[in-house]
This record gives C-alpha cells, sequence and structure tokens, in this order.
C-alpha cells in the first residue's frame, strides 16, 4: 500500500514541507490549485520541499495523495481532534499519525484533569472524576507527541462546575434555580456563578497550573443551561453576559493561552463570537437536525466574527450503527461544511470518531471507512485558499430567475439542501467561481445524524455560465476521490460556455477562472 503522509498537521511559513513517502518510488509533486509548485523524489522514505507561501497544496504521486497548508496561525483553518484516554504506559504514535493524517492542527484533550475545580492532580496517577485512570504521566507524553506532530494540544476545562467534593466550598456562589434547587449536570457536577470574583480568581488561576503539562491553550466548556439562574441571594445572573467576560478575563490573566469557548447548541454565539478567543465553536443539538442548519450555523458564525474561523462539533450516533451508512452521512456532513467555509470536531484518538459528548465512548472505525473520511479532510486542505475566502452568491446566480449559472442534471437540481435532489451553490472566490455540488439524489432525507444509503457515482451532469467575454473561462474539476483539478473543455452555444462534468461521488467542487467572477 502506498500513502503519502505529511509529517505535521500544519506548517508554518519559512519551515521546509516534510512529507513520509510510503511504498512510493517516483516523483512526489507539491501542487497549489492546478500548479506543480515543486517536484522531488523520496530520500530514505521521506520527501521535502522548500517553505512555501501561506496557503494549502496538494501533495501527488502516482497511487497516492495527501495536503498540506502553510499558516502563521494554524487556528484561522483549524482541524480540531481528541484524546480521551491517559492509561500508564500508552503508546502516542498512533495519536500521533493520525493527526498527520486528518491535518488535526489542534486536539482537544478530553478529561484529562484531576476534578472540574483543581485541574492538576495531587498524584501521577488517580481516577477522574467519572472513575477513569489516568496517568499524568501519559497526558506528557500525548501532548508532546501531538506537538511534535504540529498541533496545538488543548486542555479541557469547564467554565463553572464542581464535584460534589468541591460544593460545600462553593455553594456560596453557586446557580440555583428559582424553587431552590441548585443547577447541575447530572448526578455529580454542580453550576457555579461565573461572574463570582471569587470563582474568576481560583478558575483563571487554576488553568494557569496546568501551562507546565506543555498545553497550548484551553477549550472551555459550558453545558448550554443554565441561560439565567440566580444566586442563593435571589441576584440574577445572564449567562449571555457571564460567557463573554468570562472568556475575556481567561485572556487577560492567562495570555500565553490560545482558547477555544463552547457555544452548546449556537447559545450565546451572538454574543461570545467578538470576545477573546482563537475561533468561533459550536456543539450541535437539536433542533439542529438538517444539513442546511449545519449550513446556517456556520454562515451566521462567520457572520458574526469574519475574522475567525468555525468549527461545529457533530457527534455521529449514526456510527453505533451500519458503518457504510454513517461513513455516507458523515460525507454529506463534511462536504456540507467545508464547503461552506467551516469545519467539523469529529475524529480523534488513534482511528476513532466521536458518537457522542462523552468522548471517552467514542468509536473505533474500519481503516477504509478511515481512509474515505481522510480523503474528505485532503480536499478542505488543499482548496482551504478558495473554500476559506469564498462569499455565496448561490441566490443571485442559479436558480429562478437567474441566468448566470445553470445546471443541468438527470436528478432534481437545487439550490437548498433536501432529498432526492442535487444540491448546488455558487461562490465567488479569488479570480472566479467556485460550484459546489453535493449529490442528495439517491437520499430519502436530509438529517444529518442519520444513516444514509451508500451513494453511486453521479454522471450527466452539465454546467453552464454565462458568457461574459469573447475568450472562454477556465473550468477544472475536483473531488474527494479525484482530488487533482482537472481541466474541462467548454463548448460555446450562442450565450453560454458549458462543460460537462465527469462522474463524481458525493461531492465536486468545479472551479471557473478568468472573467468568471
Amino acid at each position: 500500500m502506498t500513502e503519502l503522509l505529511p509529517a505535521k498537521a500544519t506548517f508554518a511559513p519559512g519551515e521546509s514541507i516534510v512529507v513520509e513517502a510510503r511504498g512510493v518510488d517516483g516523483a512526489v509533486r507539491l501542487v497549489h490549485l492546478d500548479r506543480v509548485v515543486a517536484e522531488a523524489s523520496p530520500d530514505g522514505g521521506v520527501v521535502s520541499f522548500a517553505p512555501q507561501p501561506e496557503g494549502g497544496y496538494g501533495i501527488d504521486a502516482d497511487g497516492a495523495s495527501t495536503a498540506v497548508d502553510v499558516l502563521a496561525d494554524p487556528l484561522t483553518r483549524p482541524r480540531y481532534g481528541f484524546v480521551s484516554h491517559y492509561e500508564a504506559g500508552r503508546a502516542t504514535d498512533g495519536v500521533a499519525e493520525n493527526v498527520r493524517r486528518f491535518h488535526l492542527n489542534a486536539v482537544q484533550f478530553y478529561d484529562w484533569m484531576y476534578r472540574h475545580a483543581k485541574l492538576m492532580p495531587p498524584t501521577e496517577e488517580f481516577d477522574d472524576a467519572l472513575g477513569q485512570r489516568v496517568s499524568l504521566a501519559t497526558v506528557r507524553r500525548l501532548v508532546a507527541a501531538v506537538s511534535e506532530a504540529g498541533s496545538l494540544p488543548m486542555a479541557y476545562a469547564a467554565v463553572y462546575a464542581v464535584g460534589k467534593e468541591a460544593w460545600p466550598e462553593w455553594k456560596a456562589d453557586g446557580l440555583f434555580r428559582r424553587d431552590g434547587s441548585p443547577w447541575m449536570l447530572g448526578d455529580f457536577l454542580w453550576n457555579v456563578d461565573p461572574t463570582s470574583e471569587r470563582w474568576l480568581a481560583h478558575f483563571t488561576a487554576d488553568l494557569r497550573s496546568t501551562l507546565e503539562v506543555g498545553f497550548a491553550g484551553f477549550h472551555l466548556d459550558q453545558y448550554g443551561s443554565p441561560k439565567w439562574a440566580q444566586r442563593a441571594d435571589g441576584t440574577l445572573v445572564d449567562l449571555v453576559e457571564a460567557f463573554p467576560a468570562l472568556i475575556d478575563r481567561v485572556a487577560a490573566d492567562v495570555p500565553e493561552s490560545r482558547n477555544i469557548f463552547n457555544n452548546v447548541n449556537d447559545f450565546p454565539t451572538f454574543a461570545t463570537a467578538r470576545a477573546n478567543q482563537a475561533l468561533t465553536y459550536i456543539e450541535v443539538w437539536t433542533p439542529h437536525t438538517r444539513l442546511t442548519h449545519l449550513a446556517d450555523l456556520v454562515t451566521k458564525a462567520r457572520l458574526l466574527a469574519p475574522d475567525r474561523a468555525v468549527v461545529l462539533a457533530a457527534y455521529f450516533s449514526a456510527y453505533r450503527g451500519d458503518e457504510a451508512a454513517a461513513l455516507q452521512a458523515e460525507k454529506l456532513q463534511l462536504a456540507t461544511v467545508f464547503s461552506h467555509g467551516g469545519t467539523v470536531l469529529l475524529h480523534g484518538e488513534e482511528a476513532a470518531v466521536l458518537t457522542e459528548a462523552y468522548y471517552v465512548t467514542h468509536k473505533e472505525i474500519a481503516a477504509t471507512t478511515q481512509d474515505a473520511a481522510r480523503r474528505y479532510f485532503d480536499l478542505a486542505v488543499r482548496y482551504g485558499d478558495l473554500v476559506f475566502a469564498s462569499v455565496d452568491v448561490t441566490r443571485t446566480h442559479l436558480g429562478g430567475d437567474n441566468e448566470e449559472v445553470r445546471i443541468e442534471a438527470s436528478v432534481p437540481v437545487a439550490t437548498d439542501a433536501g432529498p432526492g435532489t442535487l444540491w448546488g451553490r455558487v461562490m465567488r472566490v479569488p479570480d472566479g467561481l467556485l460550484i459546489s455540488l453535493i449529490d442528495l439524489s439517491g437520499q430519502t432525507d436530509d438529517i444529518w445524524d442519520a444513516p444514509k444509503i451508500p451513494s453511486t457515482p453521479l454522471d450527466g451532469v452539465r454546467l453552464s455560465l454565462l458568457r461574459r467575454g469573447e475568450t472562454a473561462p477556465r473550468f477544472a474539476i475536483a473531488s474527494p476521490d479525484a482530488p487533482q483539478l482537472a481541466a474541462l473543455e467548454p463548448e460555446r452555444s450562442e450565450r453560454y460556455d458549458i462543460v460537462s462534468l465527469p462522474a463524481f461521488d458525493t461531492w465536486a467542487l468545479v472551479l471557473i477562472r478568468d472573467g468568471a467572477a
């Protein structure tokens, strides 16, 4: 088996691009869009390219391909992963390889800590709040391995939770319902007022105490409820106001850390999007059930904070069942989120996906499933210069009374996600237009976390562009299974330049340049 495996999840400007070439003997090409910028042969199973400008690149050889990006700040194009097991003596190589394979340039260290109100443990080995055995030495080794793989290790920390052992100390600062009962998560965590100065001083000092482990920053978690609550004296606490202030306080008190705050089910993204944090992160729950809801979450978050990337945590319970049906659902999820300029937290550990919010109970997936999903991440990295710089112009260019772009197919074409259709979108990108085509024609629903019918390649799609000048624009197509941009030869009618697309499975991108914008 041949494989190209980047040495790092993301490379820095001025850094040589190094790639393992497993089973590859011939030339390896470094490609930006459709231009080969460098070519080299493996030396000792490794290929090295000179430093490149910031952007996304493909790496191709006969029988293998991958992608890399060069970023001064990895979190401008984040791919977020996870780890959640820290038993003594655990090997780290598999986690590091998965980080490199999926280009996971940030990794959440879920439930690594001793207690929610005391992160660092009193001993090197301990049981966490739910009885999972943890070795701090293993945490340190995983942090080092993730960092060496070019990724940012992020320490999980809940912003307002204390366990049974700490509740007596913090009860005076607790959050309560109107009937006087405390707000809790399950039966083991109590919520503390995140506006309390006593709590904020403790919390930020607790965060700072963990930096010696090697963490690059913190994943700041909340639980979605309450949205408002009372202190014991009846004072009302509005979490819409409390959370942005807490985020800013952490940034001020621990300025060397990069922070990610969890907007549970999009609450309160409208208030936190401009707070001092690295990106906009949304954990998705009902009623955000459809593919179009994922698209809308990304679009809205990008509008709220245009200079920040968007990550959705959208866990796949479908993976508890038929893996082929779950993989097809994941392909549609990834195509939707990536094409809207967002990314997804889903993959992690050595070969796992998340099926629920308790990351310890993740699902291991087959190598073939992992490889199929990895190709979607490859495409998003390779063409990051397009998808992360796009502006949606679908409703002014395609469908209805619009005549600028036309799509013909053997199945219904729609400008919204819907079962039984080919979902087409038009985006302005630097120097042209980008058409995203997501094939839902074989599906009976558009619920993102429902098993899907494995797709077959869709053939016979034709795309027409209203002519703007005498010279025909250049058309090229790429897909996860055929990631290299392939030129398409246009036909000319009286008013349009027209291309027939090769068959593609689930998702394709068509790039149109030279006068197309």
